[in-house]
């Protein structure tokens, strides 16, 4: 399998923590949604990352969509989300939390990047932070054990460690020890475990100097 995309986007990193999690191998095509906009059409026609070509050619795309198909292969004993019931769609939510704050990120740290030397609409840029602090207190507030359901990593840990890894990269000033400490705690558990160590994000994969 090649998975594509850099690892400075919280999604392709959460595959491929998800990908060492569940020790299947890949190999990676770092492309850049800036750098090599155009050779991304021929793997995905929205030209986003991540994907994931699989062994026979077909690529995956979108990353809860390639998860998916990862939960499947690795079977329920394996599998970082139980296959029903209560306990899935509490995961699947927190998920979702972590997923939605990581788009308003990206969407903010894009906003900033993309009209650098330009007047900036204020009022956007608030409303995306409003967004991002929000959907962080209700992590918060639910981080209460070791993680963040019970005593073994979730998908709900992955997808917000990545999160919280992509946000101290972009906009760190809205991630607080003192508004945030169980999240600073969860996050630097992530960051030691193997998984995620095995995915960090490399120094050249970063966005460009200027929007050019």
């Amino acid at each position: 399998m090649i998975l594509v995309g850099q690892y400075d986007s919280p999604f392709v990193r959460r595959v491929a923590v998800t990908l060492h999690a569940y020790s299947m191998a890949f190999t990676r095509n770092p492309l850049s949604v800036f750098g090599d906009f155009g050779p991304l059409q021929a793997i995905n026609p929205l030209r986003r990352v991540p994907a994931l070509i699989l062994d026979d050619g077909e690529a995956l795309i979108d990353s809860s969509a390639i998860i998916d198909w990862l939960d499947e292969k690795a079977g329920p004993r394996r599998s970082l989300i139980p296959r029903e019931g209560l306990e899935r769609r509490y995961i699947l939510q927190l998920v979702a939390m972590a997923h939605g704050t990581a788009e308003k990120v990206v969407t903010l740290s894009l906003e900033r990047f993309l009209n650098a030397n330009k007047d900036r609409n204020k009022d956007w840029e608030a409303r995306l932070a409003t967004q991002i602090t929000s959907g962080l207190d209700a992590l918060e507030a639910r981080a209460t054990n070791r993680w963040l359901f019970g005593e073994h990593m979730s998908h709900a840990d992955v997808m917000t460690g990545c999160m919280i890894g992509h946000l101290k990269l972009r906009v760190p000033e809205l991630l607080t020890t003192e508004c945030h400490p169980r999240l600073h705690e969860l996050a630097a558990r992530c960051e030691l475990n193997s998984h995620f160590v095995a995915a960090r994000i490399g120094a050249n994969e970063t966005m460009p100097a200027s929007a050019t």
